[in-house]
């Protein structure tokens, strides 16, 4: 039986925001670059079907494990992670930074070749 054991699923940066905002392919978060524990998810959204349309909004309540919960992995996502390709700067303040981060690429960028 070990030897057909499945290798363990190695978990991508990623799937922490993923657990926060179910559903989600996109994510808009904030934190504090002072101190990165203080962070929120700002909204969880799906692409929308054709490219140029804006993004399908989610509601996306608490999440599981509460709002503390949230401030945390938020908060140490970016700390780690903000560099990611994925993840792209929206505003800056001195209080708080808010970022954009892509979870699921949209379906119209996996189409094989544009007709234009």
């Amino acid at each position: 039986m070990g030897q057909n054991s499945p290798q363990p699923r190695q978990s991508s940066p990623l799937d922490v925001l993923r657990e926060i905002a179910p559903g989600a392919e996109v994510v808009h978060v904030r934190a504090n670059p002072h101190d990165w524990s203080q962070g929120e998810l700002v909204g969880a959204y799906t692409w929308p079907q054709h490219q140029g349309e804006g993004l399908v909004s989610l509601s996306h309540g608490n999440g599981p494990g509460g709002l503390h919960h949230i401030a945390l992995t938020v908060g140490e996502f970016l700390s780690r992670y903000r560099d990611l390709p994925v993840v792209g700067m929206l505003y800056a303040s001195e209080t708080s930074y808010t970022y954009h981060v892509e979870l699921a690429p949209p379906s119209w960028s996996l189409a094989g070749g544009d007709s234009q």
